[in-house]
């Protein structure tokens, strides 16, 4: 995706939207259009994904959850990528098989320690005949990608240890999940006025530092040291600009600290390289003596799981950090297009659960258009955002800080640390007008990702815990027939929601209240650059990284896979955590607080002070 600007907050609007105007769907489902399909270049180089199924999913299950139970005699006894293999991955035996039937088509193939995923490339023409496929290009709705016309198959004698198959669409929808703007009023006189200094005082790291109880692992000598950061990304950077953003942040950091993996030999792409600018600034930032290993993969699902799977079986990380993702909705839509594998939740949850069992934490941004993560895509139902999904992965939501706004030329303060969700502003614009689709988006849904699953089901540390699987929310839009109106009168809203409850945990994510992030342009990294304010849940989700790093330096190792040991620490009576519940003033579009509750669907757990959180991680 190319760089997105907010230009405004947009508010409150009494008009009806078609979103058939301006994006061709019904009912948030695309319209079908006449599509036109020509053959592929036979001599076209492919890339093919066969994700392998462990030798037992229910050991491995089992022992992910082991690996942080201090009951068990597991409990942080986590595995090396090459123990992991031998233990939970695909027998040699069977993946030898496999290679041999390949290489009668001249494939060629590699296997990624874990022996979870083999990558084999090779010509169109060869692929074709060992799958039994045809790819064909199909063009549809202005959009161009290669697609399979049928399922691909392998011969019975190797079959029994496949997975899926996945990689013969290149359909492309990774997106990300950060807004970086120039905001208006007070934020672009800021930009343009403000000196280094100031920025770095109002809009600095540090922020989060401390808001969350970072200072005090400071003070206890953790700064990241011999530890590494590893960040998923689709999207190259400029490694001077990181540099020069912790010197401008007043931070001192070694000069050999980052290094990049492209996946598949991958050259990269610039669009969205804010997006990798940011999560390498802010995780550098909050642990300025780790290390910083960034994976850059081609932005599809193959491009995604083969760097998750790179960066797994090197076993090099502690942590791993993810910005980008793609709405349920989106996910189930291609299914149904069979561009994207029935099994790809599954094969998600499983890398993950191999990122668990070496102990590596992973956190994901839950998405920034509240609990509509769709919305961008023209699907109108309620959605999470994978892989933030993901029982396996931390998912990291958003919060917006106080602060006073003038909304309708009234005084409008935000008391306290709410759910971040752009609804308070919505008056100031009644005259707005739109640029078009994604400018109204960006606008009017604007918040942290968060909702139940249609996935995965309720996790073992979710069930039964307060506030999961009840809601409370506020409806302020109604959507019928392709249309969108802003209701006169928001809706109060309770009820039951099956599947896993999504984020686990908020910070502040809100632009408005947001961070700064240093970048120069894509082709000229010696130009002057710009100092930007920066917000969404991709911000968070670094910063939590980094924070992990933090807590696991007081640590024997690492920390593992943290949701079922946060759910636990959360219950009892010196929890780490400041629950969000309030009924009012805290929507993330939809979902409110539950009072009392102390789980909510806008916030998670709510927020974390992390020297508490680290007492009880190292106790």
């Amino acid at each position: 995706m190319q760089k997105q600007t907010l230009k405004k907050l947009i508010a409150m609007v009494t008009f009806v939207l078609a979103f058939t105007i301006l994006i061709g769907v019904t009912n948030g489902t695309p319209v079908s259009a006449k599509s036109s399909t020509t053959n592929v270049s036979g001599s076209k180089q492919q890339l093919v994904d066969i994700v392998l199924k462990p030798k037992s999913q229910k050991k491995l299950d089992q022992f992910v959850y082991q690996s942080v139970d201090p009951t068990s005699t597991n409990y942080r006894k986590f595995v090396s990528s090459g123990q992991f293999a031998s233990k939970f991955g695909q027998s040699t035996k069977n993946i030898q098989k496999l290679r041999q039937y390949l290489k009668k088509y001249h494939l060629r193939t590699e296997v990624y320690r874990g022996n979870l995923v083999m990558a084999v490339k090779g010509s169109t023409r060869n692929v074709q005949k060992a799958f039994k496929v045809k790819l064909v290009m199909v063009s549809k709705n202005k959009i161009r990608y290669q697609k399979a016309t049928k399922k691909p198959t392998v011969p019975k004698s190797v079959s029994k240890s496949v997975l899926a198959i996945m990689g013969l669409s290149s359909y492309s929808t990774v997106s990300k999940s950060s807004r970086e703007f120039w905001p208006s009023s007070l934020y672009n006189r800021a930009a343009t006025t403000l000196s280094q200094g100031e920025i770095a005082k109002h809009y600095s790291p540090s922020k989060f530092v401390n808001r969350y109880g970072i200072s005090q692992l400071y003070n206890n000598g953790s700064t990241g040291r011999s530890k590494t950061i590893g960040i998923i990304s689709f999207a190259n950077y400029h490694p001077s600009d990181a540099y020069r953003y912790w010197n401008g942040m007043g931070i001192d950091v070694k000069s050999s600290r980052l290094s990049n993996y492209r996946t598949n030999g991958y050259k990269g792409s610039w669009n969205g390289y804010n997006e990798t600018t940011i999560d390498v600034e802010q995780a550098g930032a909050i642990a300025p003596d780790s290390n910083i290993r960034t994976y850059i993969g081609k932005s599809d699902i193959t491009g995604m799981v083969n760097s998750l799977a790179a960066a797994v079986g090197q076993n090099v990380v502690d942590v791993l950090s993810l910005s980008w993702g793609q709405s349920e909705a989106q996910v189930a839509y291609e299914i149904k297009q069979g561009v994207t594998p029935a099994k790809y939740n599954q094969i998600m949850n499983l890398l993950f659960e191999q990122a668990a069992a070496q102990g590596i934490s992973v956190f994901a941004a839950s998405g920034d258009n509240g609990a509509y993560d769709g919305i961008s895509g023209g699907n109108t139902s309620l959605s999470v955002d994978t892989p933030a999904n993901s029982p396996y992965v931390t998912a990291v939501g958003g919060t917006t800080l106080p602060r006073t706004y003038t909304v309708n030329k009234q005084t409008v303060k935000i008391e306290k640390e709410r759910a971040w969700a752009s609804e308070f502003l919505y008056p100031n614009y009644k005259s707005q007008k739109f640029l078009g689709f994604e400018d109204w988006v960006e606008t009017f849904f604007a918040g942290g990702g968060g909702g139940f699953s249609k996935y995965n089901a309720v996790p073992k540390y979710q069930s039964g815990f307060s506030g999961i699987g009840t809601y409370d929310a506020t409806r302020l839009w109604s959507f019928k027939n392709g249309k969108a109106k802003l209701l006169d009168t928001p809706v109060n809203i309770s009820g039951k929601s099956q599947g896993r409850n999504v984020p686990d945990l908020s910070a502040n994510a809100d632009p408005n209240t947001g961070y700064s992030i240093f970048i120069t342009p894509k082709k000229d990294s010696s130009a002057t650059g710009e100092w930007e304010i920066s917000g969404g849940t991709s911000v968070v989700a670094p910063q939590i990284a980094a924070a992990s790093i933090l807590m696991s330096n007081n640590s024997a190792g690492r920390l593992g896979f943290w949701n079922p040991q946060i759910y636990r620490f959360a219950s009892q009576s010196n929890s780490p955590f400041t629950v969000l519940d309030s009924r009012t003033n805290n929507t993330n579009l939809y979902y409110t607080g539950q009072p009392g509750k102390r789980y909510n669907q806008a916030t998670g757990l709510g927020t974390a002070d992390f020297s508490k959180l680290d007492k009880l991680f190292n106790s």
